[in-house]
């Protein structure tokens, strides 16, 4: 059994590149490069910390989320619209907490392509519908989550890069 965890190979190639590769560099470019092969080796390190829990709670929003885009569709008499909402709902894989990185990105790929198709239609609707109130706080209920994995994927790309020198 491998006891070495990824983060620690990772971290392990950082200092062999800092110890071995940097000092025989002699010129600008191949500095350059380095810090910037070294700062996507820290960003993938911290991806794969922290990546995992994030997309389990996004991936479980967005489902929670497209579930009341559905419902304000139907509401408001729109069933294809639902039904094209619950179909991308039921298209989407499934992942638990044993899926791997990759897996759990293709499920959010395609609840997040749903979210842009169901806002696209959303926004098709502003003029005819922009005074209800249901239709403002299900644009609402989407600007929020949007922030939130904004937020989200801040703090994946924050701590693997700021404060590390700079990069090309």
């Amino acid at each position: 059994m491998i006891t070495v965890s990824a983060t620690d190979l990772l971290r392990v190639i950082d200092a062999t590149l800092v110890s071995k590769v940097e000092p025989s560099l002699g010129d600008v470019n191949g500095r350059s490069a380095l810090a910037t092969v070294r700062h996507l080796l820290n960003f993938v390190r911290v991806r794969i910390e922290q990546e995992g829990a994030m997309l389990i709670a996004d991936d479980a929003a967005l489902r929670g989320l497209l579930g009341q885009v559905a419902e304000y569709h139907r509401g408001a008499g729109d069933t294809g619209a639902a039904d094209d909402v619950a179909a991308a709902l039921g298209a989407a894989p499934t992942c638990d907490a044993t899926a791997s990185l990759d897996d759990l990105t293709g499920e959010a790929r395609v609840l997040r392509e749903a979210l842009h198709r169901a806002l696209a239609h959303l926004q098709s609707l502003r003029t005819e519908r922009g005074d209800d109130p249901a239709y403002q706080q299900i644009r609402t209920a989407i600007r929020e989550h949007v922030v939130r994995q904004i937020e989200a994927e801040g703090e994946l790309v924050a701590p693997a890069f700021f404060g590390r020198g700079p990069r090309r």
